[in-house]
């Protein structure tokens, strides 16, 4: 095996991580940060930018700069409603109910967009690292569902990554407490990021880390405090120029913008300028922003959000059978915690101090990396105890949810449970799979079905049929379903249902592949004529300190040679053709310096 690599595949930004020498080192990607901004410019079908350069075209070209995807990985058009209503982009139902980000005259996947931000990635670690990179482990959301989970999966694929484990983001953070602290404890991670919200209560000890409980909202993170502040500044804006502007997508991007950067100089300052000028004009002439905006303030208009995750941390406590005093430390991750009222929160909730010893936006890639490191060999095993976030179980009589596995229930896991016929003289019983916790079977999301036929006739309830569930440490769910008498027998293996089927999935790994070889062929051919300039810049200050020898009409052909060869150069179209005009151009070199000796 390969090096392995960890991601934290944020919605706001993403880090890569890798184990060197049993230690975890964060990866310098080619801008020189340590983060990369999850954003993705397509200005053409055959020309994208991902990461800090794209977020950079997020003003100007709204429409075609997608931000903030990992909050439509999975889900359907109408469980997205809320999420669309935050960005600027074009998101429109698919034919079969998903959500499709139209650019110009093409329709893209949630999937496709995140595996150009893994490709980015994987390109950022292979130049860091010098080796090419196949095998990832990927964090989630810990309430993110098998839907989605499935979703970011196939993100890997289609970046032409092996994804070797998929693992919840807060589990991923204790990991990287559990590899600095070998102290019993109880911990609880606040995962307050960009577009979700998580907390897990855990018991680590030694090399284990026993997940107790998890709660969370994907829809609830940065993304929407810094909307309810640019809902303040179009309030703001109407009431000194009576301009109703929330409608102007560039308006709207440069009110997110300011909204964001004030947010983070309010974790740190208590006031704020944000200056705006002509954010709009009209016939009366240019139209600015100008307001300072308080802590105080700030904290009033966001309370109700951070109030959100105090109650699932409540909820967690109780799932958990635990109290606040019960908790050690509290780890923060996201950057979204560093918000000193969440802050104050939280502490106010557990009674104890919060550990801010790890960097809130690396500790989830390092915790991934941690993970690949043990799949590795590289790192000593932590045996990780991780839980269900949701219930499992069938649909029966009533079309009501019967739970087999509970959420919350350790995994690897198996249960079973007993069912039987309904009718007279039942010959076929369906198994529907379900997850979820409502009582209603189609409350809750469907995974899967199969039948069990050739049951012997009998009168209503004579039939036994034993419901077996087992998930193993992947989360793979594995279902199966024996009639007693007979000893008929039959089983399904749950994959999570996705909008991308296995040829669709192939076809946009191909799409991806040869986008990248494009890539890297553009790449090396602009390398190329880099060093071409550089070698007719030399020649040309070669000739120049050889002026008097070479003489005025020679320095004029000099020149105009060398001009026609610049021109050639930025016609070349191949690799090919760029190495035969180097040698061309090294030869023509050559026999000048030579002959001007």
């Amino acid at each position: 095996m390969g090096k392995v690599i960890g991601i934290d595949l944020g919605t706001t930004n993403s880090v890569v991580c890798f184990i060197d020498r049993q230690e975890p080192t964060v990866v310098v990607n080619e801008e020189g940060s340590r983060v990369t901004p999850s954003v993705v410019a397509l200005s053409s079908p055959d020309e994208r930018l991902v990461g800090e350069a794209a977020k950079r075209q997020l003003v100007l070209n709204a429409e075609t700069t997608i931000h903030s995807v990992k909050r439509f990985m999975g889900k359907t058009f109408k469980e997205a409603q809320e999420d669309i209503a935050l960005v600027n982009y074009n998101v429109r139902e698919t034919p079969n109910g998903d959500c499709g980000i139209v650019v110009g005259d093409k329709t893209y996947t949630p999937q496709e967009i995140s595996a150009m931000i893994l490709q980015k990635l994987r390109r950022s670690a292979e130049e860091f690292i010098g080796e090419p990179i196949s095998d990832a482990v990927i964090t989630v959301p810990a309430y993110f569902t098998d839907r989605q989970r499935q979703a970011t999966r196939d993100a890997g694929i289609i970046a032409g990554l092996n994804v070797l484990r998929i693992i919840n983001e807060p589990t991923a953070a204790a990991l990287a407490y559990l590899k600095s602290r070998r102290d019993t404890c109880t911990v609880a991670v606040y995962d307050f990021g960009g577009g979700t919200f998580d907390i897990s209560i855990l018991d680590v000890e030694q090399d284990i880390a026993h997940v107790r409980a998890t709660r969370g909202n994907t829809a609830l993170g940065g993304a929407d405090i810094d909307w309810r502040l640019v809902e303040w500044l179009l309030e703001q804006f109407h009431q000194e120029h009576g301009l109703d502007v929330s409608e102007d997508k560039l308006v709207l991007q440069r009110l997110r913008d300011a909204a964001e950067r004030a947010k983070i100089e309010l974790s740190w300052s208590k006031e704020t300028d944000i200056n705006l000028p002509f954010l709009i004009s009209d016939a009366t002439g240019p139209k600015h922003l100008q307001i300072q905006l308080t802590r105080t303030v700030f904290e009033g208009l966001i309370v109700e959000l951070v109030e959100q995750t105090i109650a699932e941390c409540k909820t967690a406590l109780d799932d958990a059978g635990t109290e606040p005093s019960d908790i050690h430390e509290v780890i923060l991750v996201g950057g979204s915690s560093r918000i000193p009222l969440a802050q104050q929160m939280v502490q106010d909730l557990f009674g104890n101090t919060l550990n801010k010893t790890f960097n809130p936006d690396e500790v989830v890639a390092v915790g991934a990396s941690i993970q690949s490191g043990i799949l590795e060999g590289d790192i000593k095993s932590i045996t990780l105890l991780d839980v269900t976030n949701f219930s499992l179980g069938i649909e029966t009589e009533g079309r009501r949810f019967s739970k087999i596995i509970p959420k919350g229930t350790h995994i690897p896991t198996q249960r079973t449970q007993l069912v039987s016929t309904v009718t007279d003289n039942q010959t076929t019983v369906r198994i529907h799979v379900l997850q979820g916790e409502a009582d209603l079977a189609k409350e809750n999301v469907s995974l899967g079905d199969f039948e069990l036929q050739g049951i012997p006739l009998g009168a209503r309830g004579s039939a036994k049929v034993q419901v077996k569930f087992s998930i193993d440490s992947n989360g793979i769910v594995n279902v199966s379903a024996t009639e007693s008498s007979s000893g008929l027998a039959k089983e399904i293996t749950i994959k999570a249902p996705t909008s991308l089927s296995a040829d669709e999935l192939q076809k946009l790994q191909s799409d991806a592949r040869d986008h990248q070889k494009a890539k890297n062929a553009e790449d090396a051919l602009k390398t190329q004529r880099d060093n071409l300039g550089k070698t007719l810049a030399s020649t040309l200050d070669m000739a120049a300190s050889r002026a008097t020898h070479i003489g005025e009409s020679g320095m004029a052909t000099v020149e105009n040679t060398i001009t026609q060869f610049r021109q050639q150069t930025a016609e070349l179209q191949s690799e090919e053709d760029a190495d035969q005009l180097r040698k061309i151009i090294e030869k023509w070199s050559a026999d000048l310096d030579a002959a001007t000796q």
